[in-house]
């Protein structure tokens, strides 16, 4: 069964039960997925709904931030979009903790002998080539301070 079809059952699922925060979330991720689809030209592949499920728990982690900076004229809808945020996270997979991504960034630097920050780039893409679950914002911090 694909992302898509998943994401389905699930809108399905949240119809039948009335659920209207499952529906709004699910919806936002059909909508931004279909989005994708017209730009790339492509079908809905499970690297494509995972990328954008992924992009859209980020920025709204982001939004939850600034909602709770409001106090509590923004607790309502901060607890709704953590509320998204992880419902949706159950479709990614697991984040790698800073330490294992700290110790991949070591073999990668060790493998790659004298590095500099010029070379931070090329650093990051071969840490985010090592697998799924791992953050890009915590590599590229974790390599900026190793090259530092």
């Amino acid at each position: 069964m694909t992302i898509s079809d998943d994401l389905s059952a699930a809108l399905k699922e949240a119809m039948k039960a009335k659920d209207k925060p499952k529906l709004d979330a699910i919806r936002q991720i059909q909508t931004e997925v279909a989005k994708k689809k017209a730009e790339k030209g492509e079908e809905a592949t499970d690297e494509l709904v995972l990328g954008v499920i992924s992009s859209y728990v980020k920025k709204m982690t982001k939004a939850v931030e600034e909602y709770q900076s409001l106090g509590d004229r923004g607790l309502e809808m901060a607890e709704k979009i953590q509320f998204e945020i992880d419902f949706l996270s159950e479709w990614l997979p697991e984040q790698l903790s800073d330490e294992d991504i700290e110790k991949i960034v070591d073999e990668v630097l060790s493998e790659m002998g004298e590095v500099d920050i010029s070379q931070m780039g090329k650093v990051i893409g071969v840490v985010m080539s090592k697998g799924e679950g791992i953050d890009g914002s915590v590599v590229s911090r974790i390599v900026k301070e190793k090259l530092t």
